[in-house]
């Protein structure tokens, strides 16, 4: 059960980054340059505080 659990962890890691930068660019094009940027690196910082906050509770 452990074995699979990091193994989809490991393929949202991987597979994660470019479906981002595809909507990135979606976005940028739909809605503006600053719109984009804003949403992103407001994507970015909640992705990796929720990561943090589960990998805590998980280990």
């Amino acid at each position: 059960m452990r074995l699979s659990v990091l193994f989809l962890t490991a393929l949202a890691v991987l597979v994660g980054p470019m479906a981002d930068l595809k909507l990135i660019a979606l976005r940028a094009g739909t809605f503006g340059r600053a719109f984009a940027l804003h949403f992103s690196t407001a994507t970015t910082v909640v992705a990796v505080a929720t990561s943090v906050l589960i990998g805590g509770a998980l280990l």
